[in-house]
């Protein structure tokens, strides 16, 4: 029979080994080494703002994909509007939801008179590692020739009371 302090010691023992086996799997795990992405390190959130003021703010789709992208990303419309380098767009963000390693970002894009005007976008990701893995992008014409007049920019009432604080 095992008595109370031979079951202490195995336990002290068991402990001690699998801290060592995780600070070791820490220090020596290669995703940390070699990869100077400006994504890494950082949350999925700030992954993706990343990478849309590249794309969007600056205009420059390619360099965007090449800093954030893995060599496996699926984009599953690579088609879609805004996918090419062009001058800087207006990008009017509307909603951002973030969940794990996902992010959903609904916003209207501006890209001036050879895009036709402003389109209603919703670009979803998926982040590992600092990087994007996963993009689709959903796109419709706003309707209008500016995001402001867009009928998505109108304020809802929801009916939601504001919390005292």
């Amino acid at each position: 029979m095992i008595t109370d302090k031979t079951l202490n010691r195995l336990s002290i023992v068991a402990g001690l080994f699998l801290t060592a086996y995780v600070a070791q799997d820490l220090h020596f795990n290669p995703r940390w080494y070699g990869d100077k992405g400006p994504g890494v390190g950082k949350m999925p959130r700030e992954i993706v703002a990343g990478y849309l003021d590249t794309a969007y703010g600056k205009g420059q789709v390619s360099e965007a994909a090449r800093l954030y992208y893995t060599k496996k990303t699926v984009d599953v419309t690579p088609e879609a509007p805004y996918r090419s380098d062009s001058a800087p767009l207006r990008s009017t963000v509307r909603q951002v939801v973030a969940e794990g390693l996902n992010v959903v970002v609904h916003h209207c894009v501006e890209g001036g008179a050879a895009a036709g005007g402003a389109r209603e976008v919703v670009d979803m990701f998926r982040t590992s590692n600092g990087r994007i893995v996963w993009r689709k992008t959903i796109a419709q014409d706003a309707g209008a020739a500016s995001c402001a007049s867009s009928a998505l920019a109108k304020q809802v009432d929801l009916g939601l009371k504001p919390i005292p604080g």
